[in-house]
C-alpha cells in the first residue's frame, strides 16, 4: 500500500519474513530505529532526574560501596554479599563499566528464554525541555502550582523530600534514608491497616455504638505511644489512645512487663480514655525479638456498670459510682486470653452479650494489625517501617507549622455555658456552669488556655485532661490539619493550659461518665470558634472557617424487657443525626451528623424497632432547626415513638443545650435551635392508630409534663409518645443578607417555616404566600436603618482619609486595613470600626435582649443570660451575636496581635 500523509511505511526490518513472535516482533520492530538512537545516549538518558533521586527510583537508596552496611542489600540483589554483572569491583568504590544497552543504576532482568526474537529495550528517550513559543502562546510551566494534598503525589525532586533532602528517620528511628517511593508505598499501607482494623472491629461487634455510630477508632503507634496513623472514625480517640498506650508503656514495663502476644485494656479516664465507657485495648508488635510499634482499638461500650443503664450516670456525684473503670490490665498474655479478667469484666456489665463481642472485636482488630505490620516490616525491614512512620509525624508537623506562620497572630476567646451539672443538680444548687478558651496564635505555635473555666462540678458532666485533649483533637484536625496525615505531629506545635481541678480537667474521684457529651463536647465547641476565626482571618483558609456544628445530641437509652424477656439496653442513635454548620460559601449540610465522628451512620427505622419495644410514629427533617443566616445551618432529624408490645422500658434523656444555644452563629449569623424533647403520658395514640391514623404529637390528648435537660429516669408506657429534635448547625452572615429566592426556596422545601423567614430573614409575604422581591428589599432596608440607630458605647474613630490597602480579612464582614501608615478593623462597606489590636464591638451599634427567640430558633434562655446583636453603625450589617452573662463586659472574640502601626504587640 502506497504510503500517504498520517500512515507509517512498512519496516525494512520486516521484509525477511516473519520472526518466531510475529505480532510481537513486528511491534518491537516498528521502534527499531528510535533504539538505535537510545543506545546512543544510553550513557546519560536518566540523567533529566536529579542523581540522587534517579539512584532512589532504579534500585532503592544504598550507601556508596556497593551497598555496604544495608541490612537489605542481600534481598534486594545490591551490596558485597550479592553483586550482579556491572556492580563494584571487591575492594573498589567506583562500579565498573556496564554492560551494553544497560542504563546506568538499572537492575538487569535476564530471561534468555522468553521471546528470543525480541529485541531487548533500552531506557527510554528523555523529553526535550519545553521551550517558549512566542509571545502570548500559554507558558504551563509558569503556572503557579499550589501544595499537593497529602497522598495524591510523592515528592519528585530532592527539595521536596522530608528532612532537607531526604527522607531520613527522626530519633524516634533508625537513620536509614528511605526513597520517597517506599515512602508512600508505606504510608499508604500503614492507612490501609487501619481500614483494615476497622473494618474487622466493625465486623466483630454487634453493638450499635460501634455499627451504626462509629463510636470507635484504631491507631499505629511508634514505640514510645506517639500517634503514626490512626483511623478515621471517631476524632475524639486519636489523642486518647496514644495516652492510653503512654500508660500502659508506664505502669506495665516493670510488671507484668510488656512482651509479644499481649494485649492491655483500658478504660480509666485518668489513663487516657474519654469516660470509662470508651474501653481501649493496646498491643505491642515485635518483630525479629524488637519493639517494632504498638496498635491499639477502642470502642464505646454499651454498658460497664454503674448506677444508670448504659452507664451515662446523671446521678453519680463521683466516679466510683459510674461502673468499672480499669488502669492497665493485661487481658491477653503471650497470645492467650486471661478468662479472669475477661469474666471480671463481663461481670461487671448489664449486656454482657454485646460487650463479650465488643471486647473479641478489639481483640481482632489488634490482630489484623500485629499480622500486617509483621508482614510490612518483614518486606521493607523494621527500621524503614519505624523511619517512616517518624518521618510522617514530622510531615504533618511542618505542615501544620508552616500553615500557621501564615496567620496573623492573635488571641481569640470563646466560652460556652453548659446547663446545670446533673439529675441530683437539678434544685436549688443548680449552676450554669462555663467552658472558658483563649487561644492565642504566636508564629508557629497555638496555645488553649483553659484556665477561666469553672471549676468541676459535683455531677456527671466534668471531663478529665484526656476528655480535654480529645476535644481539641476534633477541632483542630478537620480544620487547620485537613490536608495533612492526621498523627502525633499536628500535636507539637500545640499547647495546653488547663489547672487540674477544673470542669475540663477534673481531678479523682469526679464523675465524669458524661463529660465525652458535656464539657468536652464544649471544649470541642469552644476550640473549633476560635480556630474557625483564626481560619477566617485568611483568604486561603476562610472557606475552612464554620459556624458552631450542633451542640450537643440529647442522649435517649432505654431499658426494658426484650423478646426473649431477658431485660436489655438499648440505645437509640437518631439524635446523632444533626445539622450541620453554616460555612462563608454554603449552608450547612442536612442531618450531617456530630463534628467530631467522620464516618457516622444512624439506624434504619425497621432495625430500631425490630430490636427495641419502639414503634415510630414519625422521622425526619425539622423546619427552623438550624441557625439563620446569609448562610443557614443544616436541618436536623425528629423523631417521634411510641411504646409497643405491651412492654413497660425506663427512658433516660440528658442533653445540655436546652437552657442555652449551643451551636453558635458566626459573622452575624444566629444560633441553631435547642435540644428539644415532649412526652405525652397516658395518649390516645392506640386509639388512633387503630383508626387508621398516624396523629401528630399536639393532636395527641394527655398528661404533658414539664421536661429538663437532663431529665435523668422516667418511665414508658404503653401509651406514652416521646417527640425529640437535636440541635441543629449554627448560621453564617448576616440573615437579611440572604437573597430572597433563597429563602423562597427554603419556604418550598419546608426548611424555614413562614413566620421565620419574616421574623428572622426579614422577608415580606405576598397574598400568595411567595417572597415579594420588592417589598423585601425595602423591609431590610428599614431594619437596618433601626440597627443603626442602636446605642454605642465609644463613638466610630476618626476615618482615615488616605488610600486604604487590605491586609487580610476578620471572616467576609470586617477586614483589616492599612491608611496612613496605621492598621484598621473595617468593616466592609468602608466604614473604619477601630483601630487594629483593639476590640470592635464597644463602637458597634448594640441591641440586648433577653428575647432570645427574636434572633433565633431557640425558646429557651437560662436566666443569667442574655443575647447581644452587634452591627455595623454605618451600614447597619450584623457583624456578630453573642450569648453572655448578664452585664458582662463585651466579647473580644479576636484581638490582633499587631498594633496600629502594624509592629507586634505584647500579650
Amino acid at each position: 500500500m502506497p504510503d500517504r500523509p498520517g500512515r507509517r511505511s512498512a519496516h525494512p526490518a520486516l521484509a525477511g519474513g516473519v520472526p518466531e513472535v510475529p505480532q510481537a516482533v513486528a511491534r518491537a520492530a516498528s521502534r527499531r530505529s528510535r533504539r538505535a538512537r537510545h543506545d546512543r545516549r544510553a550513557a546519560g538518558a536518566d540523567r533529566g532526574l536529579p542523581r540522587r533521586l534517579r539512584a532512589d527510583l532504579r534500585r532503592g537508596h544504598r550507601p556508596a560501596g556497593g551497598g555496604r552496611g544495608d541490612p537489605h542489600a542481600a534481598r534486594r540483589g545490591t551490596g558485597e554479599d550479592h553483586r550482579r554483572p556491572g556492580g563494584a569491583l571487591p575492594g573498589c568504590r567506583r562500579p565498573r563499566r556496564r554492560p551494553h544497552r544497560r542504563a546506568r543504576g538499572a537492575l538487569p532482568r535476564d530471561r534468555p528464554g522468553r521471546h528470543p526474537g525480541l529485541p531487548r529495550r533500552g531506557p527510554r528517550r528523555r523529553r526535550r525541555p519545553a521551550r517558549s513559543r512566542g509571545p502570548g502562546v500559554r507558558r504551563h510551566h509558569r503556572r503557579a502550582r499550589p501544595e499537593p494534598v497529602a497522598g495524591r503525589r510523592p515528592p519528585q525532586q530532592p527539595r521536596h523530600r522530608l528532612q532537607g533532602g531526604g527522607v531520613t528517620a527522626t530519633a524516634n528511628a533508625a537513620e536509614t534514608a528511605i526513597d520517597p517511593i517506599t515512602f508512600e508505598v508505606i504510608r499508604h499501607r500503614l492507612l490501609a491497616i487501619t481500614d483494615e482494623q476497622g473494618a474487622t472491629l466493625a465486623a466483630i461487634s454487634g453493638s450499635t455504638h460501634v455499627v451504626e455510630a462509629s463510636d470507635y477508632n484504631v491507631g499505629l503507634y511508634l514505640p514510645d505511644g506517639s500517634v503514626a496513623a490512626m483511623g478515621r472514625t471517631i476524632l475524639s480517640h486519636a489523642s486518647s489512645m496514644a495516652a492510653i498506650t503512654r500508660s500502659v508503656i508506664r505502669d506495665c514495663a516493670g510488671s507484668p512487663g510488656i512482651n509479644p502476644g499481649d494485649m492491655f485494656i483500658v478504660n480509666d479516664p485518668w489513663k487516657g480514655t474519654v469516660h470509662a465507657q470508651d474501653v481501649g485495648l493496646i498491643a505491642p508488635i515485635f518483630f525479629d525479638g524488637e519493639l517494632l510499634a504498638w496498635t491499639g482499638a477502642m470502642c464505646h461500650m454499651v454498658d460497664v456498670g454503674g448506677m444508670t443503664p448504659g452507664s451515662f450516670c446523671i446521678d453519680a456525684t463521683d466516679s466510683y459510682q459510674e461502673g468499672l473503670q480499669m488502669p492497665p490490665t493485661k487481658l491477653v498474655d503471650g497470645g492467650e486470653v486471661r478468662t479472669d479478667v475477661w469474666n471480671l469484666i463481663l461481670g461487671h456489665t448489664r449486656m454482657a452479650p454485646t460487650v463479650n463481642l465488643d471486647l473479641r472485636a478489639l481483640v481482632g482488630a489488634n490482630n489484623t494489625a500485629v499480622r500486617a505490620m509483621t508482614a510490612l516490616a518483614g518486606k521493607y525491614g523494621a527500621a524503614t517501617v519505624r523511619t517512616v512512620m517518624a518521618n510522617l509525624i514530622g510531615l504533618s508537623e511542618r505542615r501544620l507549622r508552616n500553615r500557621l506562620a501564615l496567620l496573623p497572630d492573635a488571641r481569640l476567646h470563646s466560652r460556652a455555658f453548659l446547663d446545670n451539672d446533673g439529675g441530683l443538680a437539678q434544685s436549688s444548687e443548680n449552676a450554669t456552669y462555663e467552658v472558658d478558651l483563649v487561644l492565642t496564635k504566636r508564629g508557629d505555635t497555638l496555645r488553649f488556655d483553659f484556665s477561666g473555666s469553672s471549676p468541676q462540678a459535683k455531677g456527671y458532666i466534668n471531663c478529665a485532661y484526656s476528655g480535654m485533649m480529645a476535644g481539641i483533637s476534633a477541632a483542630l484536625l478537620p480544620t487547620l490539619a485537613f490536608d495533612a496525615p492526621w498523627n502525633e505531629g499536628l500535636f507539637q506545635p500545640v499547647e495546653v493550659e488547663c489547672p487540674e481541678g477544673l470542669i475540663c480537667n477534673a481531678a479523682r474521684p469526679a464523675a465524669v461518665s458524661g463529660g465525652a457529651l458535656e464539657a468536652g463536647w464544649l471544649v470541642e465547641m469552644t476550640a473549633l470558634e476560635c480556630l474557625s476565626k483564626l481560619a477566617a482571618c485568611s483568604d486561603e483558609l476562610l472557606r475552612e472557617a464554620q459556624a458552631g456544628p450542633a451542640g450537643g445530641p440529647d442522649k435517649f437509652v432505654l431499658t426494658g424487657a426484650g423478646e426473649n424477656g431477658a431485660r436489655q439496653t438499648y440505645v437509640i442513635m437518631d439524635c446523632l443525626a444533626t445539622g450541620g454548620a453554616a460555612y462563608a460559601h454554603r449552608d450547612g449540610a442536612w442531618t450531617q451528623g456530630q463534628h467530631n465522628i467522620e464516618r457516622q451512620k444512624i439506624s434504619n427505622v425497621e432495625a430500631v424497632e425490630m430490636d427495641a419495644p419502639l414503634l415510630y410514629l414519625w422521622r425526619g427533617l425539622v423546619a427552623d432547626s438550624g441557625g439563620a443566616g446569609r448562610h443557614r445551618g443544616g436541618m436536623s432529624m425528629g423523631a417521634v415513638y411510641t411504646v409497643h408490645g405491651g412492654r413497660d422500658v425506663t427512658a433516660l434523656n440528658s442533653a445540655h443545650g436546652w437552657e442555652v444555644p449551643n451551636s453558635t452563629g458566626i459573622f452575624g449569623g444566629y444560633p441553631g435551635a435547642q435540644n428539644t424533647r415532649t412526652v405525652v403520658h397516658g395518649s390516645d395514640v392506640k386509639a388512633r392508630l387503630a383508626a387508621g391514623t398516624v396523629p401528630a404529637v399536639e393532636e395527641l390528648s394527655g398528661e404533658r409534663p414539664v421536661m429538663r435537660g437532663r431529665q435523668g429516669l422516667y418511665h414508658l408506657g404503653d401509651d406514652d409518645v416521646l417527640a425529640t429534635v437535636p440541635q441543629a448547625g449554627g448560621g453564617w452572615g448576616d440573615p437579611l443578607d440572604r437573597p430572597a429566592a433563597s429563602v423562597q426556596a427554603d419556604l418550598d422545601f419546608g426548611a424555614v417555616t413562614p413566620d421565620a423567614a419574616v421574623r428572622l430573614y426579614g422577608v415580606v409575604l405576598a397574598a400568595d404566600g411567595r417572597v415579594d422581591a420588592a417589598a423585601t428589599a425595602a423591609r431590610r432596608e428599614s431594619l437596618r436603618a433601626g440597627r443603626r440607630a442602636q446605642p454605642a458605647d465609644l463613638p466610630l474613630p476618626e476615618q482615615p482619609r488616605g488610600e486604604r490597602i487590605r491586609i487580610h480579612p476578620m471572616g467576609d464582614g470586617l477586614e483589616v486595613v492599612e491608611s496612613g501608615g496605621r492598621r484598621w478593623i473595617a468593616c466592609v462597606c468602608g466604614c473604619v470600626m477601630s483601630p487594629a489590636g483593639e476590640p470592635w464591638r464597644p463602637r458597634a451599634a448594640r441591641q440586648t435582649s433577653r428575647d432570645v427567640h427574636a434572633f433565633s430558633h431557640a425558646t429557651r434562655l437560662d436566666d443569667g443570660l442574655e443575647l447581644r446583636a452587634y452591627s455595623c453603625p454605618s451600614c447597619g450589617r450584623l457583624q456578630a451575636t453573642d450569648v453572655v452573662r448578664r452585664g458582662a463586659p463585651h466579647p473580644d472574640d479576636i484581638r490582633l496581635l499587631t498594633g496600629p502601626e502594624g509592629q507586634e504587640e505584647e500579650e
